[in-house]
Parts: structure tokens; sequence; C-alpha cells
């Protein structure tokens, strides 16, 4: 999360020079700049920012231009809410367009079997660029405005339709990593009367990648009222639900990069319970769904059923991550 302390650049080139002219703004497109006015730019405050601004101004007046920057609380004429707009409308820009691409990519191997070895490379080759260019924006996505989720798990749905057409796991490219910095402090709104599924995904958002995450809950026939630093899971058209054949607590694993021998069990048990999926013989399923009905069925508060189920996914956990396979 950035403070609202803006760096401010501009510069000029001599008319002579139009390549310099053109690499200083390509320059400032690729470290998350934005344009504020006709010549200014602005970045969010941070070290990393200001090496960057600083090397630039450096390199422009080393070729025979001038360059100017500086460091303010505010811009009198420009609140910090549109500032933040900009970067969110210009990284959209971005998601966008690469989501367009993949979708793309991935239609042109539709109904297609990934026998062949060339094939294949190139399915993992197509990923592989992808990924790196969704990291790339992610570099410089500041203020998060939820579109980066949608294209996480286009690319994972990549992942696993490579998966299912070869029959394989070895070689994979890796999926796109969602950054926990990003996430820091969020309201994380979902149904209300939570299960198995809402219940252990807030547990890991609060364990593993929001420890302040404030929880809202909202009725299954209520329609979801956007709050600007919302994150909404487990529901119809959140940013964290069911996918292909993965329940949102394996989303989020899958979507943060958390997998463990814990988390791997939990997310079994888990999935056993939330699929309805035939539990004979899988008396560790059966027991948790025991404990988490009796515990729904004596906490009509629903963010006091939060809390006591926390302890018990804690407990868990623990035995989980030191217990051998």
């Amino acid at each position: 999360m950035y403070n609202n302390i803006w760096l401010i650049f501009s510069y000029t080139i001599p008319v002579k020079n139009p390549n310099l002219r053109v690499k200083a703004w390509r320059r400032l497109q690729t470290v998350g700049a934005v344009q504020l006015k006709s010549s200014l730019y602005v970045l969010p405050f941070s070290e990393t920012n200001y090496e960057h601004l600083q090397w630039l101004a450096k390199e422009v007046e080393e070729l025979g231009g001038e360059a100017v920057f500086f460091q303010c609380a505010a811009v009198e004429n420009v609140t910090d809410s549109r500032i933040r707009g900009l970067f969110g409308k210009a990284r959209d820009e971005d998601y966008s367009l690469l989501d367009e691409e993949i979708r793309a990519f991935l239609a042109t191997y539709e109904g297609r079997a990934l026998k062949q070895e060339d094939a294949v490379k190139d399915f993992q080759a197509g990923l592989k660029k992808f990924t790196r260019r969704f990291q790339a924006i992610q570099e410089i996505d500041f203020f998060p405005t939820g579109r980066a989720e949608k294209v996480t798990m286009l690319l994972s749905s990549g992942v696993d339709r490579l998966k299912v057409l070869t029959g394989e796991t070895v070689g994979l490219p890796p999926m796109a990593l969602l950054r926990r910095e990003d996430y820091q402090g969020r309201l994380w709104v979902t149904r209300g009367r939570p299960y198995i599924d809402r219940l252990a995904s807030f547990w890991l958002i609060r364990r593993f990648i929001d420890p302040e995450a404030q929880l809202q809950f909202i009725s299954p026939r209520e329609k979801p009222k956007l709050h600007p630093d919302g994150i909404y899971f487990d529901l119809a058209g959140g940013e964290f639900t069911h996918r292909d054949q993965m329940i949102t607590f394996e989303v989020l694993i899958a979507s943060f990069g958390l997998q463990d021998r814990g988390l791997s069990r939990l997310a079994g048990l888990i999935r056993h319970i939330d699929l309805k999926e035939d539990l004979e013989g899988a008396e560790e399923a059966r027991t948790l769904q025991d404990l988490i009905d009796g515990l729904v069925n004596n906490t009509p508060d629903d963010h006091e059923l939060v809390q006591r189920t926390i302890f018990v996914f804690d407990a868990l956990y623990t035995t989980y991550q030191g217990k051998k396979s």
C-alpha cells in the first residue's frame, strides 16, 4: 500500500533528439508513471520509484535535455483519488489488452489434443510469455482495482487445460501469483451463514494473506454493493470463488502460492465436505464436518462463528504440518 506522497516528473528534450524523447517516454511507461498534465508525470513515492526518476533525470540531462522531479504531499488542483484513478485506469487497460490476447491464444487450442511434443512446448512457451507480461504489469499496479485477479484466473485455467490435455504435471509453467502486499488491511466480503469453504477461506486469508483482514457478510439474495476496498470471495462474480474444479479455498491457495503439507491436507478435507463428495472412508472429513455442523447450529452470530472456527483450523493446520504423510 502506498502513502499519498507523489513524485512529480517533468522533462524537455531538444527537437534535434527525437529518439531520446521516445526513450524517456517509454521509460516512464515501463516504471508505471501516468501523465498528470501535458508535460507532467506522476508516480507514488517509494524508494524504488525515486531511484527510477533519479536515473531518468540524469540520463535526460547528460544527453542535452532538461529534467526536474520532486515529491509532494498533495497536488493542489488534482485530488488524490483522481490521481489513484489515473493509475487504476492505466493498469486496467494493460490487463484488458493482456486478457484479450490470452483468450485469443487459448481459443486457438480449444478442442485440440496436445500430444505432440512441439504443440506442448508451444503452449507452455505461450503461457510463460503471458505470465511474464502479467508479472510486469503487477510490478507497476500501485493501486489494484481487482482486475488482476481475473487475469490470474485466466492464466491458471490455461495451466489447468495443459494438465488435462497432456495428462502430465511435469514442466508446467508456474502459476501467476498475486502479491500479498497488495491485499493488506482490506475488507473481505462474502455471503452470510458461512459454511466450510467460506469459513476455511477466511481463516486462510487471515493467517496467510491479510492478517488485518476485516470481514463483511451480505445476504445470499442481496446484490453486492461494490466497496472500493472490498474483495469479494466465495460468491457469484467474486474475485475469488469456485473455478473449474477448484473450491474457493483451493483458488486462494493457488493464487497466492501458499502450498504446503498442512494446507494440502486441509484442502482435501474441505473439498470433501464442500462438494459433498462421498465421505465413506474419509473419517477425518466426517469428523470435521460434524464439528463444523455443531458450531454452526450453536452459533447464530456469523462473526462469532468465524472466530470459533479459526481456532479449529489453527489446530488442524498445526497438526498436519507436523504429521508425516
